[in-house]
């Protein structure tokens, strides 16, 4: 097996990269075109390590690489220029490892693999690699390597045919409670939700989630703004499904969906705070139309990303640990 390193934003797209996604389902967020339009003009650069067996691919890393001074530098870092850290997590990704290997490849040692490329890759700067939301830690854990906690994600199984069954599971207060204000919000402000959507306005999708973004920053996760691009690269594809809520014309918030043959993911959310013009409880909605469209297409399970947890298991979301791992250069490989 043999790694090939590829920058989206600068090299042609590797032979055969969508067929593979497409056959390994994976979403819409791992497509070439999606993961440049994410990282245009991006303080954190993206790679995509292809791994090949002749000829063929058989798995992939997607990762970015950050400069070891303030997060949020206009700057991208210098490869070889400057001590750098690989970040083994692609943009606008945020459940479970950005890694994808066929059935039957080992996964610790293709890791290694990766790592050794990489290296070879970003240079005598690297100081090492950080992996971001494991669900298996030991495929990188060695001697050397800090393994931490992080902040866990979510899944719920799907086990309706309809929204209304998912309702009928929840307890009676909380049942009442979300079809009331479902109700309410359908008749106070446009309710759309669609696959492929050409109705609305990239930019002001990506203002919205730099606000929303810029509240719930961590130091130690430190993420470069979507772009506008970003936003226009899902808008209008066939497995990106937006719920968006506009009042008088004017975007309250919006969800987007990423479809899977089997596990859709319930990924960027972002919405205008009440004294900015907001409404209270779409958060609640967008998860009842998320679930409207998995129990309909029959979905196995919903991934509900991370954060608010206590909020989602209400909801009938179950809790995913995951961890996190720094591994420094002597270590890698």
């Amino acid at each position: 097996m043999n790694f090939e390193i590829f920058d989206p934003c600068r090299d042609a797209e590797p032979e055969d990269w969508e067929a593979f996604r497409k056959a390994e389902g994976l979403t819409a967020l791992w497509a070439y075109d999606v993961i440049a339009a994410a990282s245009r003009d991006s303080w954190a650069p993206p790679l995509l390590a292809v791994a090949r067996e002749a000829g063929a691919i058989v798995g992939a890393v997607g990762a970015v690489y950050l400069g070891l001074r303030l997060p949020g530098s206009a700057r991208a870092p210098r490869p070889r220029r400057e001590p750098i850290v690989l970040d083994v997590r692609l943009p606008a990704h945020s459940y479970g490892p950005t890694w994808h290997f066929r059935t039957g490849v080992p996964v610790r040692e293709a890791l290694r693999l990766f790592e050794r490329a990489a290296a070879k890759e970003l240079g005598w700067g690297l100081a090492g690699v950080t992996y971001r939301m494991l669900t298996e830690p030991e495929h990188v854990a060695r001697r050397g390597a800090i393994l931490r906690d992080s902040p866990g994600g979510t899944m719920m199984p799907i086990r309706w045919s309809s929204v209304d069954g998912w309702l009928g599971s929840l307890d009676k207060k909380r049942r009442s409670e979300l079809r009331r204000r479902s109700r309410r919000i359908a008749e106070e402000v446009a309710v759309t939700a669609a696959w492929a959507r050409t109705d609305l306005d990239a930019a002001e999708m990506a203002e919205m989630n730099r606000k929303h973004t810029e509240r719930l920053a961590v130091r130690h996760d430190p993420r470069s703004p979507l772009p506008p691009d970003y936003f226009a690269s899902l808008l209008g594809r066939d497995d990106v499904y937006v719920i968006s809520y506009r009042d008088e014309g004017r975007l309250l918030a919006y969800s987007i969906v990423f479809d899977h043959e089997t596990s859709p993911l319930h990924g960027t959310w972002a919405a205008l705070r009440p004294e900015e013009g907001g409404r209270r409880h779409l958060y609640f909605d967008a998860y009842l139309q998320a679930l409207r469209r998995v129990t309909e297409d029959g979905k196995k399970e919903l991934h509900g990303g991370r954060g608010v947890v206590d909020i989602k298991q209400e909801l009938g979301f179950g809790y995913v640990p995951m961890s996190f791992a720094a591994v420094p250069r002597w270590s890698m490989g």
